[in-house]
């Protein structure tokens, strides 16, 4: 085994690379499991490359560890704070925390914690994918350690016992993955780092059955290659069909992992008469790992490019190829060679634009107190919204008696049309923008009915007005305030308006939004139905940047009665 490559797995890393990159631009919904497959070859490809020493040193697997992985790593996080501030008008609020999570080697952690959603479509970050890293660089952390444990109990006692070591570790690993989703929150299981383990133990089981045993394979050549061919498929065909709504998702990371450990098995076989040697399959299979680390970033920069989706796509994979390309050409310097020369050359960017990407980081504000009291204010707001949403319901049939004397009684002078604004009975609808501002809004509409909360999208907005229907909840008015958390599509935006009917809607534009076609797409619909008004809170906090907070998003305290007030006038 000693000084072999294995050519079979270059495509087995190039398949699986190009399936999660096609993830990442809604092009494959099995995608995802390709993970399974890079976590194995991790265990199984480390514990072979262990065994290939005659004395295992510490300081030349972290030395190798730190210029195979750490070393791309640093270079694209840097390189993309760079391209973030200047390419895109997008305000980085967890830059220093979520990049020093990156750093160390915990961001899977740190986005558990931060509610991020890595199966939602909606690229809030630039390195949401890098959760994959800190699970990674969690093991390359301790391998060396269990590595040396395992391989001397292997030694001093039976080569069967580190191998039953492996098979409890990762059946222990996999059942705490399946009852973290059966309880019903996925994201812990498949951010965590123990719940994960269960695919690297089992490539590390490999590795020592391939050192002290030998693969279980057929012995003849063609029938192996065929063999190998109908794993892949296999595996492809989970690609394709697998999404994370499937009854099958519990088991197909198991189902995945197990016919990567088969695709090892007769990747590894000896096929020294097979010629099958390819020199452009066997550098795109070397730059798998820049690829994979440069994709998300390329994501992020082109999302918001208003041009056809089949050239964005093209575009996202060519770009991600070519700079990956360029980054493991550059940083792959050998003592000899021909283009050494060219290799330096890149360089010299690529170093200048890291080292200024690590100034940047360096002089980051850390928003994460700021953060934590405006996630209290919301809870707060939280509260009072409940409170008030109770009272309105209590006392409904009550106003709304008082209410039409009044109307009756009232005349269309300046300060009656005063007195009846403030008495409308409005339905606000929003994300956190109008959970922060709830108390000054029920200043302004003392008889509204405001059901707002963090992280609403427009999709929530037709189940909340069907729920008012059936709650017998009367109102003149609606007011939205949605549009930083995620597009809707034509079809939820028409069932939107087809509950909304013939009521006046006002709809508040969006500061900052997450995606750069929402408020023209608004103006734009807006056009399409008469009874929707714009409420344009965008040119008043752009004349007055101080009534919104470090994000660009949210108000100040006094931003909270200047927004309640646009609303109202």
């Amino acid at each position: 085994m000693k000084g072999k490559y294995y050519k079979l797995l270059d495509i087995v890393r190039i398949v699986s690379c190009f399936a999660i990159l096609f993830y990442h631009i809604g092009l494959l919904k099995g995608g995802y499991l390709a993970v399974c497959t890079f976590f194995v070859l991790s265990g199984y490809l480390g514990v072979i490359s262990a065994f290939k020493k005659e004395k295992f040193s510490f300081k030349d697997y972290y030395l190798n560890r730190f210029k195979k992985i750490y070393l791309p790593l640093l270079i694209v996080v840097f390189l993309t704070i760079v391209a973030v501030a200047y390419l895109t008008n997008f305000n980085w609020i967890n830059l220093k925390p979520e990049v020093t999570s990156v750093l160390l080697g915990y961001n899977n952690f740190w986005q558990l914690n931060a509610n991020l959603d890595y199966f939602v479509r909606n690229v809030t970050s630039p390195l949401m994918h890098f959760w994959y890293i800190g699970v990674l660089l969690q093991f390359e952390l301790f391998f060396p350690f269990v590595f040396v444990i395992l391989k001397g109990l292997g030694k001093k006692i039976k080569k069967f016992v580190p191998c039953i070591f492996l098979f409890i570790g990762a059946v222990l690993s996999y059942l705490l993955f399946y009852f973290t989703i059966t309880d019903g929150d996925i994201m812990t299981a498949y951010y965590g780092t123990l719940s994960r383990l269960f695919s690297l133990l089992l490539g590390m089981l490999l590795g020592f059955i391939h050192i002290y045993y030998k693969p279980l394979v057929i012995e003849n050549m063609k029938i192996k290659v065929v063999v190998f061919f109908l794993y892949l498929i296999g595996l492809s065909v989970m690609f394709f069909t697998i999404d994370t709504s499937s009854c099958l998702f519990n088991l197909s990371m198991l189902i995945a992992t197990f016919i990567t450990m088969r695709l090892i098995d007769y990747g590894t076989a000896d096929y020294d008469k097979l010629n099958i040697e390819n020199k452009g399959l066997s550098t795109v299979a070397k730059t798998c790992y820049e690829i994979y680390l440069v994709q998300y970033p390329v994501i992020f920069l082109i999302k918001d490019l208003n041009i056809d989706i089949f050239l964005k796509n093209f575009l996202i994979v060519a770009i991600t190829i070519v700079v990956a390309l360029l980054i493991h050409f550059a940083i792959d310097i050998k003592k000899k060679g021909k283009l050494n020369k060219i290799r330096y050359v890149l360089l010299v960017p690529i170093t200048v634009g890291s080292l200024f990407g690590a100034y940047k980081y360096v002089m980051a504000k850390d928003y994460t107190a700021d953060m934590k009291k405006l996630e209290a204010d919301l809870n707060s707001n939280q509260e009072l919204i409940e409170q008030k949403q109770k009272e309105f319901l209590e006392n409904q049939e009550k106003e709304q008696a008082a209410w039409e004397e009044f109307l009756n009684n009232s005349e269309n002078d300046e300060k009656e049309l005063e007195n009846v604004v403030r008495n409308l009975k409005v339905v606000g609808i929003g994300d956190s923008i109008m959970e922060l501002a709830v108390k000054d809004l029920y200043k302004e509409f003392p008889y509204g009915y405001f059901d707002a909360a963090t992280n609403r999208t427009e999709h929530a907005v037709a189940k909340i007005l069907r729920d008012l229907d059936n709650k017998g909840v009367k109102y003149d008015i609606l007011i939205f305030n949605l549009g930083t958390n995620g597009e809707c599509s034509a079809s939820c935006r028409d069932e939107i308006m087809r509950l909304v009917g013939d009521k006046k809607l006002y709809w508040v534009n969006a500061t900052n939004p997450d995606y750069a076609s929402f408020n023209p797409n608004l103006i734009e619909f807006a056009k399409k139905h008469s009874n929707i008004r714009i409420i344009d809170w965008i040119s008043v906090a752009k004349a007055h940047p101080e009534y919104l907070i470090y994000d660009r998003v949210h108000p100040t305290v006094y931003g909270c009665k200047i927004y309640a007030n646009t609303i109202y006038q």
